[in-house]
């Protein structure tokens, strides 16, 4: 694929990255029918110097997703039950009396909103199980009906779960279950000494960008202390390429092909689906639906409306990162941002990316399907898969 057919996408993020005001500078990276079709690392890595596709940033809450599928494996094997209560397998934590299951936490219907992740931030390590185990739920809170996405508190309960279930830590757990087998070796959730000291040299830095005229490099999220946290809620540490090869995995599972680190067709169809109705989110502050763990219909979660009904994936600290699966276009994109600007900069700046890279997309089928003759390869396999 040569750099013209996304000339768009291109230009967009080169005037996002040259402003200054929005990130410093960024990966992206595209699949289409699983092969890499756009591969773009620009700007400055956050420590003065150029930006790779190697370099290994935190991405917040776009996260969340391998943690999901590490649950979704023990769903399938009948070692967790979506709709059993969680509260005897976790009897301290006051928040899931009652009735709360496992299908609550993953569509952020059981309350667990409080602590947000910036306070956990700022919370001695040694403490955050005790605070989260004490947190009830908000009075009147109606399991199930509500809705408040969980930054922090569930999938911290999730990774308990796991450790529960396995009797594993949750960092080996998510390793030799998901990450390894999907060759996902550049993503970290919890690095051990050994992955912290080799890594270190392609650890880039996010810079807070929200104060106009200033950017503050967070490097706390360098160091040793902060990588090394198991921290399944935001503290994953990642490429786009591995996001993006994560997502065109999970699609190659769903068409019903056998991929290691994956559960079955029918276990993933069902997580990346809706699962909880279109219904206001306290904390997203805004009316949108939800799969088990993934947020899906991304048209209504400020992606953009170019993004299928289908479509399902994950973002991270408003936006700073994400990624995502279309089926309709057995399309996967991955994006790190390492600038962190507030809701509607963050959310414009997306729209104008997707809406760029979707009408190069446009163009380049347009033009395979001119092309088919002469064999074009991908695009012409993908029109004629139908």
């Amino acid at each position: 694929m040569t750099a013209p057919e996304f000339a768009r996408t291109i230009k967009r993020a080169e005037l996002e990255v040259d402003d200054g005001i929005f990130t410093k500078g960024a990966q992206i990276v595209v699949e289409v029918g699983g092969e890499r079709v756009l591969d773009l690392a620009m700007g400055d890595s956050g420590l003065g110097v150029p930006m790779t596709s190697e370099q290994v940033l935190r991405v917040y809450c776009t996260i969340k997703p391998i943690t999901v599928i590490a649950i979704a494996q023990l769903v399938e094997r009948g070692l967790l039950d979506l709709d059993d209560p969680l509260e005897a397998r976790l009897p301290r934590c006051r928040a899931l009396a009652g009735g709360v299951t496992l299908r609550h936490v993953l569509t952020h219907t059981a309350g667990l909103h409080r602590p947000m992740g910036i306070e956990m931030e700022m919370t001695v390590p040694a403490v955050r199980r005790q605070i989260v185990e004490q947190t009830p739920r908000p009075t009147a809170w109606r399991v199930g009906v509500d809705a408040a996405y969980s930054e922090f508190s569930g999938w911290q309960m999730l990774g308990w779960l796991i450790e529960d279930v396995t009797g594993e830590p949750t960092r080996e757990y998510l390793r030799h279950a998901v990450l390894d087998p999907l060759g996902l070796h550049d993503t970290w959730i919890g690095m051990t000494e050994a992955d912290y000291n080799a890594v270190l040299p392609r650890l880039g830095v996010n810079h807070d960008l929200r104060e106009q005229g200033s950017a503050f490099p967070m490097l706390f999220e360098r160091s040793r202390r902060v990588c090394q946290e198991t921290n399944p809620a935001h503290g994953g540490y990642t490429t786009a390429r591995d996001l993006a090869r994560f997502y065109t995995q999970v699609l190659q599972g769903i068409a019903g092909n056998a991929v290691a680190g994956l559960p079955g067709a029918a276990t993933l169809r069902q997580f990346c689906s809706e699962a909880r109705p279109p219904v206001y989110d306290q904390v997203l502050d805004r009316v949108s639906p939800y799969g088990l763990g993934f947020m899906t219909s991304l048209d209504q979660h400020a992606f953009s409306t170019a993004c299928g009904p289908a479509s399902f994936g994950h973002s991270g600290n408003v936006g700073a990162s994400f990624a995502y699966a279309d089926p309709e276009r057995d399309l996967a994109v991955a994006v790190v941002y390492n600038g962190l600007v507030g809701y509607e900069v963050a959310f414009l700046r997306r729209e104008a990316l997707l809406t760029a890279l979707y009408r190069d997309l446009d163009d380049v089928f347009a033009e395979a399907e001119e092309a088919e003759p002469r064999g074009r390869g991908l695009f012409a396999r993908l029109r004629n898969r139908g």
